[in-house]
């Protein structure tokens, strides 16, 4: 199951990660695990793709997944 993860910035308290799984939560308020988590999810949002791209992907999977689906 996926985790819910929040970066949280305020003007009056320094940045923290909240994180959910399915029974917990978690918030992080240490400064170096804090920029650690930040760099991950700058790296990850790079990678990714647009939504456009994203969209245009799951449509052509959907349409294999047919193909697929009526040729058996």
């Amino acid at each position: 199951m996926g985790k819910l993860m929040k970066l949280m910035e305020f003007d009056d308290a320094p940045p923290t990660v909240y994180t959910e799984g399915v029974l917990s939560g978690s918030l992080l308020d240490e400064p170096a695990l804090v920029k650690r988590t930040r760099a991950s999810y700058d790296h990850i949002r790079a990678a990714a793709l647009s939504w456009e791209a994203s969209l245009s992907l799951i449509e052509s999977a959907a349409e294999d997944f047919r193909r697929c689906a009526s040729s058996t």
